[in-house]
């Protein structure tokens, strides 16, 4: 049931006291030296920060931080010299960063509706100017949709993104894993890369459509799933011989996933499944704003220690 709560768009409160009960340990100590000592660049992408840091280190100063940036983005309108990718990804950016900040003592309503209003006219615009050039940009305004209709509290809207998942679950999810439109479909980038911002995208419709109390992540037509799609790229970070759609090395995976693996903590969080652990330890703390920000603080799983101090 379609129940939406205001705290962040792909964590809730139990991530956050998890992360601080456990800040001393790995993963959570080295992440949080990052969100403490780092400052990403561009404007959204330090919107954000500053509400992570607001949400994970108790600081108000970064939340009014968060909110002024917020208000910057309102002078912003989208424009096809914008590439349509990079402006739907950044509006997430922004709705997951007024959530966060949502509760801020220096929020006022006024701002909060003038705040949305920008906000819708920007999803309404970017859902105008979709067009069948890339099968990976459908699923990010289908998860830019699922969001607004979080932020908005529109079901229907909502509803427009859930309802791609369940097609893309039942109709282009082989049962191998790969998607055929991101693999054989011609494009800018490795095939990688866009498989790997495909899977990104339906990982964070699952996880944010799980907080608000719609569980996507068990929805499954004959045994196909959204994780059936999102962990078969990992399986090629090391060896590539296999991976039959381009040549490509293991050196050039990696890359793609040291630039675009955030979604591998929330992926892990909800499989717990030991595959993840050489990747997680090569690439912590993994970092991607369009992947819900510092996700190794927002999902990491606390690293256990066997006998004499071994992993």
């Amino acid at each position: 049931m379609f129940t939406p709560h205001h705290f962040g768009l792909f964590f809730t409160p139990a991530h956050v006291q998890a992360a601080q009960r456990h800040a001393r340990h790995e993963p959570f100590a080295n992440a949080f030296t990052l969100l403490r000592e780092q400052l990403p660049s561009g404007d959204a992408a330090a919107a954000q920060w500053a509400g992570l840091r607001y949400r994970f280190l108790d600081d108000a100063d970064q939340g009014t931080l968060a909110l002024a940036a917020l208000d910057h983005a309102l002078s912003f309108s989208y424009d096809d010299t914008m590439p349509y990718l990079d402006a739907l990804k950044e509006t997430i950016v922004y709705a997951h960063t007024f959530e966060m900040v949502r509760d801020h003592p220096a929020e006022r309503e006024v701002f909060n509706v003038r705040w949305r209003d920008w906000f819708y006219e920007r999803v309404a615009t970017l859902n105008e100017h979709l067009s069948d050039k890339h099968y990976h940009e459908h699923l990010w305004l289908a998860l830019l949709n699922l969001c607004a209709g979080i932020v908005l509290e529109r079901e229907p809207v909502f509803m427009r993104g859930v309802e791609v998942l369940k097609q893309v679950v039942a109709g282009d999810i082989s049962p191998r894993g790969h998607i055929d439109q991101v693999v054989k479909a011609p494009g800018s980038g490795t095939i990688m890369a866009r498989s790997v911002q495909a899977v990104t995208a339906l990982t964070l419709m699952a996880e944010a459509a799980a907080h608000v109390g719609v569980n996507l992540w068990e929805y499954q037509v004959r045994g196909v799933s959204v994780t059936t799609a999102a962990i078969y790229p990992m399986y090629y970070f090391y060896v590539t011989e296999k991976w039959q759609w381009e040549d490509i090395t293991p050196e050039e995976v990696q890359a793609v996933y040291r630039a675009h693996g955030g979604y591998l903590e929330i992926l892990h969080h909800r499989l717990r499944h030991k595959d993840f652990k050489p990747l997680l330890a090569d690439l912590r703390p993994l970092y991607d704003p369009y992947a819900g920000g510092l996700t190794t603080l927002t999902h990491g799983i606390v690293v256990k220690r066997g006998l004499f101090g071994m992993g």
